[in-house]
């Protein structure tokens, strides 16, 4: 099995998505400084609804429904994840029994030296952009945040106890806008999803 860091040239269940914007470092526990963050993951929850929509609709392993395991397995995906009165949709479920890899790019506005203080507070920011591509846990994360505009909410993640793999590399991002601030990052972030063991459901997400 290829590792997080010698992936080939396709796999079944393998896509980039982006994100570029401010990822602040803020408190991790619930509280004050928890609420505090919630605008943050919710601007990249936002920037990544619409590219994972887009895997919805083109990748070949939801558009192909040709037979009974892939049948199976989009019946999963198309049912809603009720958080309060709001309603998700997650490709990575547990329903599928499916694992995440992550391979994160993550280009600064600051010294590369300074990724543990201040705004480069790296441990604090990685947690920020998970909670980002899950779907939220209760509604208390909600709070008014979610856009009216958007009926199927699109998420990477049911959760993220779901990630099996992160590897995380910073760059000086060289093509900052002048007027961006140190919190500014340009995201690339490399998914690979992949079964936890073979099921009638997720055949799909499977790759040799």
């Amino acid at each position: 099995m290829a590792s997080i860091l010698d992936w080939g040239p396709f796999d079944a269940m393998r896509f980039v998505l982006s994100y570029d914007g401010p990822l602040p470092s803020t408190g991790n526990s619930y509280g004050k400084k928890w609420i505090a963050k919630l605008p943050h993951i919710w601007k990249i929850r936002n920037a990544i609804h619409p590219q994972i929509e887009q895997v919805f609709k083109t990748h070949p392993a939801f558009t192909s429904t040709n037979t009974n395991r892939s049948r199976a397995a989009w019946g999963i995906l198309n049912q809603p994840i009720s958080v309060g009165a709001a309603q998700f949709y997650a490709i990575a479920r547990s329903k599928l029994h499916l694992k995440c890899e992550l391979d994160v790019d993550i280009l600064v506005n600051h010294d590369l030296a300074s990724i543990v203080n201040n705004a480069g507070d790296l441990d604090n920011r990685i947690k920020t952009l998970l909670d980002a591509l899950r779907v939220p846990a209760a509604p208390q994360e909600i709070q008014g945040h979610m856009p009216t505009n958007i009926v199927d909410y699109c998420c990477l993640l049911e959760n993220d106890i779901l990630i099996s793999a992160l590897r995380i590399e910073t760059f000086r991002n060289t093509a900052a806008p002048l007027t961006a601030g140190a919190d500014h990052v340009r995201l690339n972030i490399k998914v690979r999803l992949e079964p936890l063991f073979d099921a009638f459901v997720n055949e799909p997400f499977r790759h040799d």
